[in-house]
Protein backbone atom coordinates (compact mmCIF):
# COMPACT_ATOMS: atom_id res chain seq x y z
CA UNK A 1 0.00 0.00 0.00
CA UNK A 2 1.44 3.13 -1.00
CA UNK A 3 1.76 6.49 0.83
CA UNK A 4 -0.79 8.19 -0.70
CA UNK A 5 -3.34 5.50 -0.76
CA UNK A 6 -2.42 4.97 3.44
CA UNK A 7 -3.14 8.68 3.54
CA UNK A 8 -6.33 8.59 1.93
CA UNK A 9 -7.46 5.84 3.62
CA UNK A 10 -6.98 7.44 7.53
CA UNK A 11 -8.48 10.58 6.02
CA UNK A 12 -11.45 8.62 5.07
CA UNK A 13 -11.41 7.01 8.54
CA UNK A 14 -11.13 10.15 10.54
CA UNK A 15 -13.90 11.44 8.33
CA UNK A 16 -16.09 8.51 9.06
CA UNK A 17 -15.53 8.68 12.95
CA UNK A 18 -16.30 12.20 12.90
CA UNK A 19 -19.51 11.56 11.21
CA UNK A 20 -20.45 8.49 13.97
CA UNK A 21 -19.59 11.03 16.21
CA UNK A 22 -21.78 13.78 15.02
CA UNK A 23 -24.62 11.13 14.42
CA UNK A 24 -24.19 9.42 17.77
CA UNK A 25 -24.02 13.32 19.36
CA UNK A 26 -27.39 13.69 17.34
CA UNK A 27 -28.83 11.05 18.58
CA UNK A 28 -28.32 11.49 22.22
CA UNK A 29 -29.80 14.79 22.03
CA UNK A 30 -32.61 13.28 19.76
CA UNK A 31 -35.41 14.07 23.06
CA UNK A 32 -38.66 15.31 22.62
CA UNK A 33 -38.42 18.99 23.47
CA UNK A 34 -34.88 19.27 24.02
CA UNK A 35 -33.07 20.82 21.45
CA UNK A 36 -29.18 22.17 21.61
CA UNK A 37 -30.58 25.74 22.22
CA UNK A 38 -33.99 25.38 24.15
CA UNK A 39 -35.79 23.23 26.27
CA UNK A 40 -39.58 23.56 25.70
CA UNK A 41 -41.91 22.98 28.66
CA UNK A 42 -45.74 22.72 28.93
CA UNK A 43 -48.41 23.30 31.37
CA UNK A 44 -51.84 23.71 32.02
CA UNK A 45 -53.73 26.37 33.90
CA UNK A 46 -57.44 27.47 35.10
CA UNK A 47 -56.68 30.81 32.81
CA UNK A 48 -60.94 31.49 32.56
CA UNK A 49 -62.88 29.11 35.19
CA UNK A 50 -62.97 29.36 38.72
CA UNK A 51 -59.67 28.92 40.42
CA UNK A 52 -58.89 31.20 37.71
CA UNK A 53 -57.37 33.87 40.40
CA UNK A 54 -54.87 30.84 41.35
CA UNK A 55 -54.35 29.94 37.95
CA UNK A 56 -53.27 33.17 36.19
CA UNK A 57 -50.73 33.92 39.42
CA UNK A 58 -49.20 30.65 38.67
CA UNK A 59 -48.52 31.05 34.96
CA UNK A 60 -46.75 34.68 35.36
CA UNK A 61 -44.84 32.81 38.15
CA UNK A 62 -43.59 30.00 35.75
CA UNK A 63 -42.86 32.83 33.23
CA UNK A 64 -41.26 34.93 35.76
CA UNK A 65 -38.89 32.35 36.60
CA UNK A 66 -38.30 31.18 33.30
CA UNK A 67 -37.36 34.98 32.42
CA UNK A 68 -34.84 34.87 35.59
CA UNK A 69 -33.32 31.68 34.10
CA UNK A 70 -32.51 32.63 30.43
CA UNK A 71 -31.55 35.71 31.77
CA UNK A 72 -28.64 34.39 33.36
CA UNK A 73 -27.52 32.09 30.47
CA UNK A 74 -30.00 29.17 30.57
CA UNK A 75 -29.59 25.35 31.44
CA UNK A 76 -26.18 24.38 30.32
CA UNK A 77 -26.76 27.16 27.61
CA UNK A 78 -30.22 26.36 26.39
CA UNK A 79 -33.21 28.53 27.00
CA UNK A 80 -35.99 27.43 28.32
CA UNK A 81 -39.71 28.98 26.83
CA UNK A 82 -43.01 27.69 27.93
CA UNK A 83 -46.18 27.19 26.25
CA UNK A 84 -49.46 27.11 28.25
CA UNK A 85 -53.14 26.01 27.83
CA UNK A 86 -55.83 27.03 29.48
CA UNK A 87 -57.89 24.43 31.17
CA UNK A 88 -60.73 26.40 32.51
CA UNK A 89 -60.61 23.84 35.72
CA UNK A 90 -62.47 21.37 33.61
CA UNK A 91 -60.74 17.95 33.17
CA UNK A 92 -61.95 16.98 29.97
CA UNK A 93 -60.54 20.26 28.54
CA UNK A 94 -57.20 19.38 30.72
CA UNK A 95 -57.09 16.22 28.30
CA UNK A 96 -57.05 17.86 25.41
CA UNK A 97 -54.79 20.34 26.23
CA UNK A 98 -52.68 18.07 27.12
CA UNK A 99 -52.76 16.03 24.17
CA UNK A 100 -51.72 19.05 21.95
CA UNK A 101 -48.79 19.74 24.54
CA UNK A 102 -47.33 16.15 24.14
CA UNK A 103 -48.42 15.33 20.58
CA UNK A 104 -48.73 19.00 18.96
CA UNK A 105 -45.84 20.97 20.76
CA UNK A 106 -43.47 18.31 21.28
CA UNK A 107 -42.68 19.12 25.12
CA UNK A 108 -40.28 17.75 27.09
CA UNK A 109 -41.95 17.76 30.53
CA UNK A 110 -45.46 19.25 31.75
CA UNK A 111 -44.76 21.01 34.69
CA UNK A 112 -47.20 22.41 37.79
CA UNK A 113 -50.20 21.50 35.59
CA UNK A 114 -53.08 23.05 38.36
CA UNK A 115 -55.82 21.31 39.86
CA UNK A 116 -57.01 17.96 40.98
CA UNK A 117 -59.46 16.42 38.50
CA UNK A 118 -57.47 18.44 35.81
CA UNK A 119 -54.23 16.88 36.41
CA UNK A 120 -56.05 13.32 37.61
CA UNK A 121 -57.55 12.89 34.27
CA UNK A 122 -54.48 14.18 32.10
CA UNK A 123 -51.60 12.77 33.82
CA UNK A 124 -51.32 9.74 31.75
CA UNK A 125 -51.49 11.15 28.65
CA UNK A 126 -47.81 12.47 29.69
CA UNK A 127 -46.49 9.64 31.48
CA UNK A 128 -47.26 7.25 29.00
CA UNK A 129 -45.23 8.70 26.46
CA UNK A 130 -42.38 9.29 28.90
CA UNK A 131 -43.09 13.23 29.50
CA UNK A 132 -42.38 14.22 32.87
CA UNK A 133 -44.85 15.12 35.48
CA UNK A 134 -43.17 17.29 37.70
CA UNK A 135 -44.54 19.75 40.64
CA UNK A 136 -48.40 19.93 40.02
CA UNK A 137 -50.09 22.32 41.44
CA UNK A 138 -51.97 20.08 43.58
CA UNK A 139 -51.15 19.01 47.07
CA UNK A 140 -53.02 15.20 46.11
CA UNK A 141 -51.52 11.99 46.56
CA UNK A 142 -51.39 10.96 43.26
CA UNK A 143 -48.97 13.53 42.44
CA UNK A 144 -46.09 11.80 43.56
CA UNK A 145 -47.27 8.36 44.68
CA UNK A 146 -47.61 5.41 43.05
CA UNK A 147 -43.88 5.71 42.53
CA UNK A 148 -42.89 6.43 39.19
CA UNK A 149 -39.93 7.51 37.62
CA UNK A 150 -40.94 10.26 35.78
CA UNK A 151 -43.67 11.54 38.06
CA UNK A 152 -42.38 14.54 41.02
CA UNK A 153 -44.50 16.24 43.19
CA UNK A 154 -44.30 19.20 45.11
CA UNK A 155 -47.33 20.34 47.34
CA UNK A 156 -47.71 18.72 50.52
CA UNK A 157 -50.39 16.88 50.15
CA UNK A 158 -53.84 17.29 51.66
CA UNK A 159 -53.72 14.23 53.69
CA UNK A 160 -50.55 14.86 55.62
CA UNK A 161 -51.63 18.83 55.74
CA UNK A 162 -55.31 17.93 57.32
CA UNK A 163 -54.34 15.58 59.49
CA UNK A 164 -51.80 18.09 61.24
CA UNK A 165 -54.28 20.44 61.51
CA UNK A 166 -57.13 18.22 62.67
CA UNK A 167 -54.30 16.95 65.38
CA UNK A 168 -53.99 20.58 66.65
CA UNK A 169 -57.23 21.11 66.74
CA UNK A 170 -57.62 18.40 68.90
CA UNK A 171 -54.53 18.70 71.07
CA UNK A 172 -54.03 22.71 71.39
CA UNK A 173 -57.52 23.85 70.82
CA UNK A 174 -59.45 21.76 72.42
CA UNK A 175 -61.64 20.69 70.00
CA UNK A 176 -64.50 18.00 70.97
CA UNK A 177 -67.35 17.97 68.02
CA UNK A 178 -65.78 18.26 64.41
CA UNK A 179 -67.69 19.02 60.88
CA UNK A 180 -66.79 19.06 57.43
CA UNK A 181 -67.42 20.69 54.59
CA UNK A 182 -66.02 19.28 50.85
CA UNK A 183 -66.34 19.29 47.44
CA UNK A 184 -67.40 16.39 46.24
CA UNK A 185 -64.25 15.63 44.44
CA UNK A 186 -60.86 14.00 44.42
CA UNK A 187 -60.26 17.34 46.54
CA UNK A 188 -62.55 17.37 48.89
CA UNK A 189 -62.51 13.56 49.05
CA UNK A 190 -58.92 13.39 50.12
CA UNK A 191 -59.36 15.89 53.27
CA UNK A 192 -62.64 14.39 54.24
CA UNK A 193 -60.62 10.66 54.53
CA UNK A 194 -57.55 12.62 56.19
CA UNK A 195 -60.05 13.91 58.88
CA UNK A 196 -61.73 10.78 59.31
CA UNK A 197 -58.54 8.79 59.89
CA UNK A 198 -56.85 11.49 62.06
CA UNK A 199 -59.96 11.71 64.57
CA UNK A 200 -60.07 7.66 64.65
CA UNK A 201 -56.35 8.20 66.20
CA UNK A 202 -57.89 10.21 68.85
CA UNK A 203 -60.74 7.53 69.42
CA UNK A 204 -63.38 10.30 67.87
CA UNK A 205 -65.24 10.82 64.90
CA UNK A 206 -66.83 13.56 62.31
CA UNK A 207 -70.34 14.54 63.90
CA UNK A 208 -71.69 16.20 60.97
CA UNK A 209 -70.73 16.07 56.38
CA UNK A 210 -71.86 18.56 54.11
CA UNK A 211 -70.75 18.07 50.71
CA UNK A 212 -71.44 20.36 47.44
CA UNK A 213 -70.59 19.97 44.03
CA UNK A 214 -66.97 21.48 41.97
CA UNK A 215 -68.57 25.10 41.14
CA UNK A 216 -71.15 25.72 43.64
CA UNK A 217 -70.94 28.84 45.93
CA UNK A 218 -74.47 28.70 47.62
CA UNK A 219 -73.63 27.27 50.83
CA UNK A 220 -76.57 28.28 52.88
CA UNK A 221 -77.99 24.82 53.29
CA UNK A 222 -74.83 23.51 54.65
CA UNK A 223 -73.82 25.95 56.84
CA UNK A 224 -77.16 25.59 58.35
CA UNK A 225 -76.61 21.83 58.40
CA UNK A 226 -73.49 22.33 60.07
CA UNK A 227 -74.27 25.07 62.60
CA UNK A 228 -77.40 22.74 63.75
CA UNK A 229 -75.22 20.13 64.75
CA UNK A 230 -73.61 22.34 66.86
CA UNK A 231 -69.89 21.31 65.61
CA UNK A 232 -67.23 23.24 67.67
CA UNK A 233 -64.98 23.31 64.42
CA UNK A 234 -65.38 23.20 60.22
CA UNK A 235 -63.06 21.32 58.43
CA UNK A 236 -63.12 22.93 54.87
CA UNK A 237 -62.27 20.61 51.78
CA UNK A 238 -62.40 23.68 49.78
CA UNK A 239 -60.47 25.97 47.36
CA UNK A 240 -60.32 29.72 47.11
CA UNK A 241 -64.13 30.60 46.30
CA UNK A 242 -65.58 28.50 48.24
CA UNK A 243 -63.23 28.80 51.35
CA UNK A 244 -64.31 32.56 51.49
CA UNK A 245 -68.18 31.82 50.38
CA UNK A 246 -68.21 29.40 53.76
CA UNK A 247 -67.02 32.11 55.73
CA UNK A 248 -69.05 34.82 54.67
CA UNK A 249 -72.04 32.56 55.00
CA UNK A 250 -71.33 31.68 58.46
CA UNK A 251 -70.59 35.18 59.20
CA UNK A 252 -74.33 35.61 57.66
CA UNK A 253 -75.96 33.91 59.74
CA UNK A 254 -74.23 34.77 62.78
CA UNK A 255 -72.23 32.01 63.56
CA UNK A 256 -68.57 32.76 64.37
CA UNK A 257 -67.26 29.01 64.51
CA UNK A 258 -63.57 28.16 64.02
CA UNK A 259 -63.10 27.15 60.14
CA UNK A 260 -59.55 25.55 59.01
CA UNK A 261 -58.69 25.07 55.66
CA UNK A 262 -55.28 23.43 53.46
CA UNK A 263 -52.90 25.60 51.39
CA UNK A 264 -55.90 24.72 48.65
CA UNK A 265 -57.66 27.18 50.39
CA UNK A 266 -55.54 29.93 51.72
CA UNK A 267 -54.49 32.01 49.30
CA UNK A 268 -55.21 36.06 49.72
CA UNK A 269 -57.59 35.73 47.35
CA UNK A 270 -59.88 34.19 49.75
CA UNK A 271 -59.13 37.50 51.75
CA UNK A 272 -60.16 39.94 48.96
CA UNK A 273 -63.00 38.14 48.40
CA UNK A 274 -64.69 37.49 51.98
CA UNK A 275 -63.49 40.87 53.57
CA UNK A 276 -63.57 41.01 57.59
CA UNK A 277 -65.52 37.83 57.15
CA UNK A 278 -62.04 35.55 56.75
CA UNK A 279 -61.00 36.88 60.00
CA UNK A 280 -59.56 34.02 62.13
CA UNK A 281 -59.61 31.56 59.67
CA UNK A 282 -57.08 28.88 59.82
CA UNK A 283 -55.13 27.67 57.16
CA UNK A 284 -52.04 25.56 56.31
CA UNK A 285 -48.93 27.00 54.42
CA UNK A 286 -46.44 25.30 52.00
CA UNK A 287 -45.05 28.76 51.72
CA UNK A 288 -46.23 32.24 53.22
CA UNK A 289 -48.60 34.79 51.34
CA UNK A 290 -45.79 37.46 49.15
CA UNK A 291 -47.11 40.04 51.86
CA UNK A 292 -46.21 38.27 55.38
CA UNK A 293 -42.55 37.27 54.08
CA UNK A 294 -39.59 39.30 55.34
CA UNK A 295 -39.07 42.07 52.58
CA UNK A 296 -35.84 41.38 51.50
CA UNK A 297 -34.01 42.97 48.74
CA UNK A 298 -33.63 39.68 46.55
CA UNK A 299 -37.68 39.58 47.24
CA UNK A 300 -38.59 43.10 46.55
CA UNK A 301 -36.44 42.69 43.39
CA UNK A 302 -38.66 39.69 42.27
CA UNK A 303 -41.81 41.45 42.96
CA UNK A 304 -40.73 44.37 41.09
CA UNK A 305 -39.59 42.30 37.69
CA UNK A 306 -43.17 40.67 38.04
CA UNK A 307 -45.08 44.27 38.37
CA UNK A 308 -42.55 45.57 35.75
CA UNK A 309 -43.81 42.58 33.56
CA UNK A 310 -47.51 41.68 34.10
CA UNK A 311 -48.74 45.05 35.08
CA UNK A 312 -50.15 43.96 38.63
CA UNK A 313 -49.55 42.77 41.99
CA UNK A 314 -48.16 39.18 42.77
CA UNK A 315 -49.99 36.74 44.35
CA UNK A 316 -49.55 33.51 46.22
CA UNK A 317 -49.92 31.15 43.46
CA UNK A 318 -46.85 32.65 41.00
CA UNK A 319 -44.81 31.37 44.66
CA UNK A 320 -45.74 27.87 43.41
CA UNK A 321 -45.35 28.80 39.75
CA UNK A 322 -41.83 30.61 40.44
CA UNK A 323 -40.70 27.87 43.41
CA UNK A 324 -41.83 24.91 40.37
CA UNK A 325 -39.90 26.16 37.58
CA UNK A 326 -36.68 26.97 39.58
CA UNK A 327 -36.50 23.09 41.15
CA UNK A 328 -36.83 22.18 37.67
CA UNK A 329 -33.89 23.68 36.49
CA UNK A 330 -32.21 22.71 39.47
CA UNK A 331 -32.71 19.66 38.47
CA UNK A 332 -31.99 20.27 34.48
CA UNK A 333 -28.53 21.86 35.31
CA UNK A 334 -27.55 18.79 37.60
CA UNK A 335 -28.59 16.77 34.81
CA UNK A 336 -25.43 18.06 32.63
CA UNK A 337 -25.22 18.37 28.70
CA UNK A 338 -27.13 15.70 28.03
CA UNK A 339 -30.69 16.30 29.38
CA UNK A 340 -33.07 13.22 28.75
CA UNK A 341 -35.79 11.86 30.55
CA UNK A 342 -32.51 9.92 32.23
CA UNK A 343 -30.12 12.10 33.64
CA UNK A 344 -33.36 14.57 34.27
CA UNK A 345 -34.16 12.02 36.90
CA UNK A 346 -30.95 11.89 38.38
CA UNK A 347 -30.54 15.03 38.34
CA UNK A 348 -33.94 15.93 40.54
CA UNK A 349 -32.71 12.96 42.77
CA UNK A 350 -29.18 15.05 44.13
CA UNK A 351 -31.75 18.00 45.40
CA UNK A 352 -30.93 18.95 48.73
CA UNK A 353 -33.20 21.89 50.48
CA UNK A 354 -33.71 23.96 47.12
CA UNK A 355 -34.94 27.46 47.73
CA UNK A 356 -35.98 30.27 46.25
CA UNK A 357 -35.61 34.57 47.13
CA UNK A 358 -39.53 33.67 48.33
CA UNK A 359 -40.23 32.09 51.84
CA UNK A 360 -40.94 28.32 51.73
CA UNK A 361 -40.16 25.16 53.13
CA UNK A 362 -36.98 23.56 51.46
CA UNK A 363 -37.05 21.30 48.14
CA UNK A 364 -35.00 17.73 48.40
CA UNK A 365 -35.90 14.46 46.69
CA UNK A 366 -33.51 11.49 46.37
CA UNK A 367 -33.86 7.98 44.31
CA UNK A 368 -36.95 6.78 46.95
CA UNK A 369 -38.39 9.87 47.57
CA UNK A 370 -41.09 12.04 44.80
CA UNK A 371 -41.99 14.50 47.24
CA UNK A 372 -40.29 17.48 47.56
CA UNK A 373 -41.78 18.94 50.75
CA UNK A 374 -43.81 17.60 53.97
CA UNK A 375 -43.62 19.94 56.32
CA UNK A 376 -46.26 23.08 56.86
CA UNK A 377 -47.49 25.65 58.77
CA UNK A 378 -50.75 26.93 60.18
CA UNK A 379 -51.66 30.54 59.98
CA UNK A 380 -54.54 32.31 60.81
CA UNK A 381 -56.21 35.77 59.39
CA UNK A 382 -55.46 38.63 61.60
CA UNK A 383 -56.02 42.11 59.94
CA UNK A 384 -56.40 40.89 56.83
CA UNK A 385 -53.51 38.85 56.74
CA UNK A 386 -52.03 35.58 57.01
CA UNK A 387 -50.10 35.43 60.10
CA UNK A 388 -47.87 32.23 61.35
CA UNK A 389 -49.20 31.00 64.45
CA UNK A 390 -46.44 27.54 64.90
CA UNK A 391 -43.69 26.15 63.30
CA UNK A 392 -43.81 23.16 61.15
CA UNK A 393 -46.20 20.35 62.05
CA UNK A 394 -46.73 16.90 61.14
CA UNK A 395 -49.34 14.39 62.77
Amino acid sequence: MNIAWKARLGQAMVAATTAWGLLTSAQAQSVQGVTNTEIVLGTHQDLSGPVSSIGSHLRDGLQLAVDDINAAGGVHGRKVRLIVEDSAFDPKKAVLATQKLVNQDKIFALIAPLGSAPVQASMNIALEQDVPLLFAGTPADFTYKPFHKLKFGLAVPYGEQVRAMTKYAVEKMGKKKFGILYQDDETGQNVLRAVEEQLKVHGMAVAERASYKRGEVDFSSQISRLKAANVDVVMLGTIVRETAAAKMEARKQGWPVDMMVSQAGMYETVIKIAGEAAEGLYAMAQYLPIRTQEQTPPLQAAVKRYQDKFNKEPDDGMVYGYLAMSVFAEGARNAGKTLNQETLVKGLEQIRNFKTVFAATPVSFGPNERLGSRSAILTQVKGAKFVPITGPLDY
